[in-house]
C-alpha cells in the first residue's frame, strides 16, 4: 500500500474546490399560509340600499337629463364572509357605488346597458334602470351613472324595508326576508290562523298605468274571535290610494278563533307600464364614433335561402318560459337577432348573438331559447340563418 503526503495547502486546495452551497446551512421552509377553504365561509344575508338617483346622465360628448327615474329599490343581497365574522362586516364582493355604462338613443332610451367592470352591479338594478328615459336628441353613446350603495344584515333592516323588498318582488320575494319578517311577530307560528274570509284589493285601475307602480305593505293583529286588529300601512310608494284600499281590504279580512297574535303582514304591488323595446332601426344606425351602438355586428349578409325560412317556420319558439327574470317583473321589453346553422336531422348549432337591446341579457335568453328548439329534419340542412326574436311583456304570465 502506498500512502501519498499531503500538506495542508494541498487539504485546503481540495476543499476549496468543493461547491460553496454544500457547506450553507440549508434554508428555513417558506411560512406556511392556510388557504382559505369553503368550510371557512359562510354565506349571510343583508339588504343592499341604493343612494339617491342621479338626475343627469354623464356621456362622451355631452351631459342628458332624466326624464322619467326612480330610486332604485332596496335590494336582497347574499354575500360569502368568513365564518364567525360580525353582522355587519363588508365581504369581499362589496361595492360602495352601483355603476352602469351604456348609450342613448335618437327617442331618449338607454340601450347597450352593461354593469361596469368590477361594480358588482345586480341584474334587478339593470332591469330597473332600463325603464328610464332621458331627454330625445341625437344618439350618444359613452354614458354613465353612479350610485352610492350600503349594506346591512337582514336582521338589521327595517320593517318598511323588508316589507318594500317582498312587496317589489312578489311572487319571487326571497324567503329570508319572508322568513325575517315573520319573526317580528307570533303570526308565523304554529299553530297558525287559518282563514274564514279573505277580503283583495281590486288593483286592475293601477295596473299598467304608472312608470313607477303603487305598492303597499300591510300589518295587523287578529284576535281570539278572528277579528283582524290594528291594521297600519307599515310601508307603500306611489300611489297612496292603493295603501288606503289595501288597508281597508284587510280589516275586513275575517279567521276561526284561536289564539291571539300580531305582526301579521300582507304585501300588495300593482303592475307597471311596459317601456317598449327600442327600435331596431335606432339601434343599428351610429351617426358618430361616440354613438351606439357599442355591441359589434356581424356583417355577413343574412342568408335568405328556402331552406332558412323552411327552418324559422318550425322553430316553434315562445319567450315565456326564456324571459329573464328581473327584466319580466319590470315589464322592459326588448329584442335579439341571432345567426344559426340547422344540421339536416334538425338539431341548431352555431348559434350567434347579432345584436341585442337594452340589455345583452336579452340575447343571452335568446340563445338559449334557440339551442333548445328542434326545427324539422331535411335534408341538407341550413347555414347562416337568422332570426329575430321579441320580448314583449304580454307573453308573460303575470302575478
Amino acid at each position: 500500500m502506498r500512502l501519498v503526503p499531503v500538506t495542508p495547502l494541498a487539504l485546503c486546495a481540495a476543499l476549496g474546490a468543493a461547491p460553496a452551497q454544500a457547506f450553507a446551512p440549508p434554508l428555513p421552509p417558506p411560512v406556511p399560509i392556510p388557504p382559505v377553504r369553503e368550510a371557512q365561509r359562510e354565506f349571510v344575508s343583508r339588504i343592499a340600499s341604493y343612494g339617491p338617483s342621479p338626475t343627469v346622465a354623464r356621456c362622451a360628448t355631452r351631459n342628458v337629463g332624466v326624464v322619467k327615474g326612480a330610486q332604485f329599490p332596496p335590494e336582497h343581497n347574499v354575500g360569502l364572509a368568513l365564518r364567525g365574522s360580525p353582522p355587519d362586516a363588508p365581504t369581499p364582493n362589496d361595492r360602495p357605488t352601483a355603476v352602469l355604462s351604456f348609450s342613448i338613443d335618437a327617442d331618449g332610451v338607454p340601450i347597450n346597458i352593461k354593469p361596469a367592470d368590477d361594480s358588482m352591479t345586480s341584474p334587478d338594478m339593470v332591469a330597473a334602470f332600463a325603464r328610464w328615459r332621458f331627454m330625445a336628441g341625437p344618439p350618444v353613446g359613452g354614458c354613465r351613472i353612479e350610485v352610492s350603495r350600503s349594506y346591512a344584515p337582514l336582521t338589521q333592516a327595517s320593517t318598511a324595508t323588508l316589507l318594500e323588498v317582498v312587496a317589489r318582488r312578489r311572487r319571487d320575494a326571497p324567503s329570508s326576508a319572508r322568513r325575517e319578517l315573520s319573526a317580528r311577530g307570533d303570526c308565523g307560528k304554529a299553530p297558525r290562523r287559518l282563514p274564514a274570509q279573505i277580503s283583495y284589493p281590486d288593483l286592475r285601475s293601477f295596473n299598467d298605468r304608472d312608470f313607477a307602480a303603487p305598492w303597499a305593505g300591510v300589518l295587523y293583529d287578529i284576535d281570539a274571535e278572528g277579528l283582524v286588529r290594528n291594521v297600519r300601512v307599515g310601508a307603500q310608494g306611489g300611489d297612496p290610494v292603493l295603501a288606503d284600499l289595501a288597508a281597508a281590504s284587510v280589516a275586513d279580512s275575517r279567521f276561526h278563533p284561536g289564539r291571539p297574535v300580531n305582526g301579521c303582514y300582507v304585501t300588495f304591488a300593482a303592475r307597471p307600464k311596459a317601456s317598449g323595446a327600442p327600435l331596431r332601426a335606432s339601434a343599428g344606425r351610429p351617426t358618430s364614433s361616440s354613438a351606439l351602438p357599442a355591441r359589434s355586428v356581424k356583417t355577413e349578409p343574412p342568408a335568405s335561402n328556402n331552406a332558412c325560412v323552411a327552418a324559422r317556420e318550425t322553430l316553434n319558439l315562445s319567450t315565456e318560459t326564456a324571459y329573464p327574470p328581473s327584466l319580466a317583473r319590470e315589464r322592459v321589453e326588448g329584442w335579439a337577432s341571432l345567426r344559426f346553422d340547422v344540421l339536416p336531422e334538425g338539431r341548431v348549432e352555431a348559434v350567434q348573438i347579432l345584436a341585442a337591446q337594452p340589455v345583452d341579457a336579452f340575447g343571452a335568453a335568446a340563445a338559449t331559447m334557440l339551442r333548445r328548439a328542434r326545427p324539422a329534419p331535411s335534408a341538407e340542412g341550413a347555414k347562416g340563418c337568422v332570426i329575430p326574436i321579441s320580448f314583449a311583456v304580454k307573453s308573460v304570465a303575470e302575478d
